[in-house]
């Protein structure tokens, strides 16, 4: 159910993973809008040290489904997760529920793949911080128009050989990320944060809300 809004604060407050999709594909013109905004970006010097892969032909979507399933099999040993029983109704069912749907249908999906250029000069983490706010950008651009997105880790793990070597990605390229795109199916609703207050510190490490838990809504993102 497309919900499209210029409100840049319902965008960011409403940009909630989206892992159920319709079969409705997504056009051209759509998309190329979510990829120039992701030209748009931050990025070291304006190099702009990145190029974006759309993968929708047959070939790379059974790289994707391939991909898919390898990560699949890490997160469930990583979270614990097993696939729901039919009659879970919980809020972590329905959840996994969405995950292992956006899992089983990767190979349908419209999906975009995001590499960077490896700098001898700089570490990886610095090189993410020009390419992660293009990323952004796109999941941002895409909620804007009322499509659904959802980052993944498809490109990580046993994955990322599968596609690198699907769409040819030189070794001089890193794989940044995977992002999947499409017509939500059903509707964007608020995102579930923890309180600003118990994440902002002010000039000084505060050890009472620096310990790691995962709290209520937290999940793996994509897979």
């Amino acid at each position: 159910m497309a919900q499209p809004t210029n409100d840049i604060w319902e965008v960011l407050a409403t940009a909630r993973s989206i892992r159920r999709f319709t079969d409705e594909p997504v056009n051209d013109e759509t998309l190329r809008r979510c990829l120039e905004a992701a030209t748009w970006a931050p990025n070291g010097a304006n190099a702009q040290l990145w190029r974006f892969i759309v993968l929708d032909a047959p070939e790379q979507r059974a790289a994707v489904a391939d991909a898919a399933q390898s990560a699949l099999q890490m997160i469930e040993s990583i979270y614990g997760m097993s696939r729901p029983a039919p009659d879970d109704q919980s809020r972590a069912a329905r959840n996994n529920r969405a995950t292992y749907e956006l899992h089983d249908r990767a190979g349908e999906l419209t999906s975009v793949l995001f590499a960077a250029y490896k700098n001898e000069f700089a570490s990886d983490y610095l090189q993410a911080g020009s390419i992660y706010p293009a990323m952004q950008n796109f999941y941002l651009a895409a909620r804007a128009q009322g499509l659904g997105a959802c980052f993944t880790s498809w490109a990580s793990y046993q994955g990322e050989q599968t596609l690198r070597a699907s769409v040819g990605v030189p070794d001089e390229w890193f794989l940044a990320g995977h992002v999947v795109v499409g017509w939500p199916r059903g509707r964007h609703g608020q995102v579930r944060r923890r309180p600003v207050a118990d994440v902002v510190f002010r000039n000084r490490w505060d050890a009472s809300h620096a310990d790691i838990v995962y709290g209520e809504g937290a999940r793996p993102s994509g897979g």
